[in-house]
Formats: C-alpha cells, sequence, structure tokens
C-alpha cells in the first residue's frame, strides 16, 4: 500500500489511489437578511450577514475594511436565521459589536477583530493597527460567528484570509479556520 490515508502518503512511488485531495474551505458570508448584498465579501445594504463557520479555534482574527462609512457594526453572533438577520448587531444577548460610531473609522480605515476563547476581553478591535478600547466585550460564552450589520450606506469587506491582512494579528490570534470533518 502506497499511502496511509488519504491527507498522510507513504511510500516512494507517490501513487495516490486515485483519491483527490479537496481544497481547503474558505470562510465566506453566506447566512444575512434578505435586504443585504454581498458581492466579493463586501457586504452593503441593510441587515446582517455572518460567516460560513463558527470561531472554534482558541484565538481568531479577521478585518474589516471600511468601503464606504455609514451604520455599520461588526462583531460576533450566535447563530442568527431568518428575521433577526433584518436587524443590526450588539444585542448583548446573541450578538455583541463595535458600532461605526464609537470605532470613528472613515472609508479606507481598517478595523481589526480579535476574538479569544481563553482569554478577557473575549473580543477585542483595533483601528488601523492600533487597539480600540471601544467595544471590548468580556464573558462571550458557546458557539459564535464573525458578523456584520450594515445600514445608511455602508459597505464594507470583511477579510479572512490571512494574505489579505493589512495588519497583524495580535499575539497568539490567527486567521479563522473553517473546521474539518475527518469523520
Amino acid at each position: 500500500m502506497s499511502f496511509l490515508c488519504c491527507c498522510c502518503r507513504g511510500g516512494a512511488g507517490g501513487d495516490d489511489g486515485g483519491v483527490e485531495m479537496a481544497a481547503p474551505s474558505r470562510v465566506t458570508l453566506d447566512t444575512r437578511g434578505p435586504d443585504v448584498l454581498v458581492d466579493k465579501g463586501v457586504v452593503g445594504g441593510e441587515g446582517i450577514a455572518r460567516a460560513s463557520t463558527a470561531i472554534e479555534q482558541d484565538a481568531a482574527y479577521w478585518e474589516i475594511r471600511v468601503e464606504a462609512a455609514g451604520d455599520f457594526r461588526l462583531g460576533v453572533c450566535r447563530g442568527l436565521k431568518g428575521g433577526a438577520l433584518s436587524g443590526a448587531l450588539g444585542d448583548g444577548e446573541k450578538s455583541w459589536a463595535l458600532a461605526a460610531t464609537d470605532a470613528k473609522a472613515a472609508a479606507g480605515d481598517v478595523i481589526g477583530v480579535a476574538f479569544g476563547q481563553a482569554e478577557l476581553p473575549n473580543l477585542t478591535f483595533s483601528l488601523n493597527g492600533e487597539a480600540l478600547e471601544a467595544g471590548e466585550v468580556t464573558r462571550i460564552r458557546g458557539e459564535v460567528f464573525p458578523a456584520v450589520s450594515v445600514a445608511g450606506g455602508a459597505r464594507v469587506a470583511c477579510v479572512f484570509d490571512e494574505r489579505s491582512f493589512k495588519h497583524a494579528p495580535p499575539r497568539g490570534h490567527s486567521a479563522l479556520r473553517v473546521v474539518q470533518s475527518l469523520i
């Protein structure tokens, strides 16, 4: 036999037995309100868009690039669905967020979002690489997803690919990873 399993090849022949390796999955914004538009990671319209994967790693980081200023919020939410996606993030029970007014961000700015399962505060933000005290949240427990809400002409780009980050993640944090089932 020339391999141990489809991802751990052995032997010098390199025969993969005809098994194709799947490309790694990417994080997308696949759950959104009816009035939210998502085009290549840029979110506009009105309502909430949330990521396709929950945060299961210890410490995750992603960035939001402000394309057009307006009323936006960014952070994390529970598995919101249906009518709950028509509102705004930040109710403190099912979603936690930094508001545009607290970020004081303008078009072209980059907001870093760091979520740590074992850290306090759990949710922190940075503006153009500098830490923001505004919006810090402690004691978020359970399954949460990266999310943004937009209104009033706001447009933001969600960046989950570390190769496209403008700023380095905080120590111990890394790009959000899609969990792959081995079963």
